[in-house]
């Protein structure tokens, strides 16, 4: 007989068992959690936060406590009714007069009118002593700045001359300025009117100091370099009369108006005392005007350059010696660096082989009055 051939046939609706996914399954993530449970758990519990429960064990504290025993001397001393009945107990004890305060004076009441400007101006300048390498260069910073107080402010009060002075230090702590007294008073005189102080390179030097004003700006400035700083006028570098406001006015932060002058100093960092950490030369070139005064009135008269005129004559006359230091000379009585030569060359321009680049120096007639203040 032929065997059947039984043949069973596989369901065609389910679908083929899922494929085991290649890493760790459900039941090692649990592990994994539990196993952190219980690690937080137990290191909640061995750190005495929460009490624990019984099958743990009692809950216990060890606070260590010392208990001083009971003094009936120290509590009567403490119970006095004054110092000469504690003393009577006690011999020993400190005399009160000794730490009390009794004698401290109480601050002054703060002025709001000195708060309010001491906002408004800003934070002062650091104190800075300067000392010429030798006494020339000590000399000729003392006439520098002796010079730009009584051309800038002779007429004015001390503070007016104080004011000048403390913007020529600042511009001389500057990284922005020479770091020289007579730098920074003579910069740019080597050109009739474009100077950084006016009296410099528009043939004011031309008039003979006063002996007073003189010697009173010297006093004001031998205390500037001694480190003196003039707080109303804080960290400016710049100043200008009240009865002018410059173009550059707009650009720069305002501090106080001393006399009649108006200061102002730099705008964000610049301005910042960090900014005035300059150190000082200590060598001091020989003071201008680097053009002289006979030619800085002959073009500004519209004259050019007169040939063969010199420099002006010196002033001479012995000042009287001050107090607290001595007076700077006056005007034309420093001697130059060397015997015989001329107070300060004047560069020549330089010569191109294009003749395009000799004409850099020339201004175009619709610029020409872009350097003046408005009036």
């Amino acid at each position: 007989m032929k065997p059947e051939l039984s043949l069973t046939a596989r369901s065609t609706w389910r679908d083929p068992p899922p494929e085991r996914p290649a890493g760790p399954g459900r039941a090692f993530w649990a592990a994994i959690g539990a196993v952190s449970v219980v690690a937080c758990l137990a290191f909640v519990l061995s750190g005495g936060q929460f009490r624990a429960p019984t099958m743990f064990g009692p809950y216990s504290v060890s606070v260590p406590l010392d208990f001083r025993p009971y003094d009936p001397e120290r509590w009567a001393i403490m119970t006095a009714g004054d110092y000469e009945a504690a003393l009577k107990i006690d011999p020993t004890l400190p005399d009160p007069r000794s730490i009390d305060f009794a004698d401290a004076a109480a601050l002054p009441p703060a002025d709001p009118a000195a708060l309010r400007e001491e906002a408004f101006v800003g934070p002062a300048a650091k104190p800075y002593v300067f000392r010429g390498v030798t006494a020339l260069d000590r000399e000729r910073a003392h006439y520098c700045l002796t010079a730009a107080i009584y051309y800038e402010a002779a007429s004015e009060s001390d503070d007016g001359m104080r004011g000048v002075a403390q913007t020529v230090i600042n511009r001389v702590r500057h990284p922005s300025f020479p770091n020289t007294i007579c730098g920074v008073v003579f910069q740019g005189s080597q050109r009739a009117g474009v100077c950084q102080f006016t009296f410099a390179c528009d043939g004011a030097m031309a008039r003979p100091p006063g002996r007073a004003n003189w010697l009173r700006a010297s006093r004001i400035a031998s205390a500037a370099l001694g480190g003196q700083v003039f707080a109303k006028v804080g960290l400016a570098t710049h100043y200008h009369t009240q009865a002018i406001w410059p173009r550059w006015g707009k650009s720069l932060v305002m501090t106080n108006i001393v006399g009649a002058h108006i200061f102002h100093r730099w705008r964000g960092r610049w301005g910042m005392p960090d900014a005035f950490r300059a150190p000082y030369l200590g060598r001091e070139p020989v003071p201008g005007p680097y053009l002289p005064v006979a030619q800085q009135l002959a073009i500004l008269k519209g004259q050019g350059i007169a040939p063969g005129v010199g420099p002006v004559p010196a002033l001479t006359g012995a000042a009287a010696p001050l107090p607290d230091a001595a007076p700077a000379p006056l005007p034309g009585a420093l001697p130059p660096a060397t015997p015989g030569a001329p107070p300060a060359a004047v560069p020549a321009p330089p010569s191109y082989a294009d003749p395009r680049l000799n004409q850099s120096g020339q201004i175009r007639e619709e610029f020409a009055k872009s350097g003046e203040w408005k009036r």
